[in-house]
């Protein structure tokens, strides 16, 4: 399963869980994305341990919103011991 933050829109975080496939599970949105996480780690009962990845929107976006959601997927990602991969942009 995978975690994707979203918070390139002003004032509002969208949280969504991916399964292996690629298929949206559910999405969650609220102001600060730690609330969006645990609504949805909620209603669809899954662990931090059981997200095999954690990422963030890379932009474009408010340069807070990125900074916000790229340091809410690291901290995840430390707490739980693993390495977070830079994400991959795409230039025209």
């Amino acid at each position: 399963m995978k975690l994707f933050i979203d918070c390139t829109v002003s004032k509002k975080a969208t949280v969504s869980l991916f399964d292996d496939k690629g298929k949206t599970v559910a999405k969650e949105e609220a102001n600060e994305p730690l609330v969006a996480i645990d609504k949805l780690l909620k209603k669809t009962t899954t662990k931090l341990e059981d997200l095999d990845e954690i990422s963030s929107h890379p932009g474009p976006g408010s340069f807070t919103g990125l900074r916000v959601g790229s340091a809410v997927a690291q901290a995840i990602n430390f707490a739980l011991g693993r390495t977070v991969k830079p994400p991959k942009l795409k230039y025209k």
